[in-house]
C-alpha cells in the first residue's frame, strides 16, 4: 500500500495536503481527504459569488479526483 496520497486541488492555484494511508482503513482515508478537500475548497472559494455551491462542487471533484487516482496509489476503495 501506498505510504500517501495526494489531494490535489482542481483550480489554476493548485495546493496539496499529503494523507498517509500506513494502516488506515479505506473509511479512514475517505474521512481524511473529504476534510482536507473542504480545507483546501474553503480557500479556493473565498470571494466566489455562490461561496456555499462553489466549495461544494470543488470538494466533490476534489474527492473524485483524488480516488481516480487511488489505483495507482495501491489503494482499494469502495466508491458510489
Amino acid at each position: 500500500m501506498a505510504a500517501a496520497a495526494a489531494l490535489l486541488a482542481t483550480s489554476a492555484n493548485a495546493q496539496s495536503i499529503r494523507i498517509s494511508t500506513q494502516g488506515k482503513t479505506a473509511d479512514q482515508i475517505r474521512a481524511e481527504v473529504v476534510k482536507a478537500a473542504e480545507s483546501l475548497c474553503w480557500r479556493e472559494t473565498v470571494g466566489a459569488s455562490f461561496p456555499v455551491d462553489a466549495r461544494r462542487l470543488c470538494v466533490d471533484a476534489t474527492v473524485k479526483a483524488t480516488f481516480a487516482q487511488a489505483p495507482g496509489l495501491g489503494l482499494t476503495l469502495a466508491q458510489r
